[in-house]
């Protein structure tokens, strides 16, 4: 069900973007073993698609939920009846792990015993007293 769900956000986020046609010959391949039953599948979600084109694309409308709550209905008994499609399925979704940053300075703080270490990745900035962590503030030059 978990991975039922997964497709069918991936797969109404494309729609609602209008990438439903770029990945519909993909879906369409990933759901052959069901034979004709296919394209009646295949077909609840080009009406999906459309559903969504005329204007159910806010995510808290009652009409959108409707829709995926069928939609996950549909893929979940897909998968149930062929399980191993689900590693298939799990190809054909977008990748949404992040990428490690390969930007920005890297941090190393080494025998920094009793000592602060301040890690930021824009400007920090303390005002004109400066950053002061259990020390005496610097004596000011008059």
């Amino acid at each position: 069900m978990a991975v039922a769900s997964q497709g069918v956000t991936a797969l109404v986020t494309e729609m609602v973007r209008g990438g439903w046609d770029a990945i519909r010959g993909a879906f369409a391949r990933f759901l052959h073993r069901d034979g004709q039953a296919a394209d009646r599948q295949l077909a609840l979600f080009d009406e999906a698609a459309q559903t969504l084109a005329r204007g159910a694309d806010n995510p808290d409308s009652e009409e959108r939920r409707r829709l995926e709550s069928r939609l996950v209905l549909q893929l979940a008994a897909y998968l149930d009846r062929f399980p191993d499609m689900a590693d298939e399925l799990r190809a054909l979704l977008p990748d949404d792990t992040p990428e490690p940053s390969t930007q920005g300075p890297l941090l190393s703080a080494q025998h920094n015993t009793h000592s602060q270490v301040v890690q930021a990745l824009g400007n920090l900035d303390a005002g004109s007293g400066g950053i002061n962590y259990g020390t005496p503030p610097r004596p000011t030059e008059a």
